[in-house]
């Protein structure tokens, strides 16, 4: 009974936390099922589930309604992060006979120019609608810090510094 209590004691603070990171992301309790599956299917229609992975609030696996764009999702995930590299959004759609697609495929998406420019360079390929099992990736924008240029910048001029005093060292003998 004590190893229980304990236990309890233990695990509380991570399940409030848990809920309270789903309250903030205005996740309501019945949408999630899992630790990263999320329903938001709709009992009158035919629903299909798709992976949502990389630098996104909320990512995993959705099941949504038939005919769901991949801008509905992306507002169903909270939207992107601060440094997810929106010039190359990626939706992955595997080879499948049954829904018409004949070979695997990486469709690439910019939303920069949806979001920064007054308009969008390819309205066709800019919202499509998501078939059953595609997986939609957000890189994350690989930016170097001030720490990272130092660190950079002193690897190599010690590394300089190092074969100039080897140099120096072996012509004085």
């Amino acid at each position: 009974m004590r190893k229980i209590l304990i236990l309890i004691l233990i695990l509380l603070p991570v399940i409030l936390s848990a809920q309270d990171k789903n309250e903030k992301l205005g996740i309501p309790e019945e949408t999630k099922l899992g630790l990263f599956y999320y329903n938001y299917g709709d009992k009158n229609k035919a629903n299909i589930e798709v992976l949502v992975w990389g630098s996104i609030r909320s990512p995993g696996k959705y099941l949504i309604p038939q005919g769901t764009t991949l801008i509905d999702l992306l507002t169903l995930c909270g939207g992107p992060m601060t440094e997810t590299k929106l010039k190359d959004i990626r939706l992955v759609r595997l080879k499948n006979d049954s829904l018409g697609v004949k070979e695997d495929k990486v469709i690439n998406l910019d939303y920069n120019d949806f979001l920064w420019e007054d308009k969008i360079s390819n309205p066709a390929k800019f919202n499509p609608v998501l078939l059953p099992g595609d997986m939609v990736i957000f890189p994350l924008e690989q930016k170097f810090s001030l720490r990272d240029n130092l660190y950079l910048i002193l690897s190599i001029t010690s590394t300089l510094v190092s074969i100039t005093t080897f140099l120096v060292t072996v012509l004085r003998k």
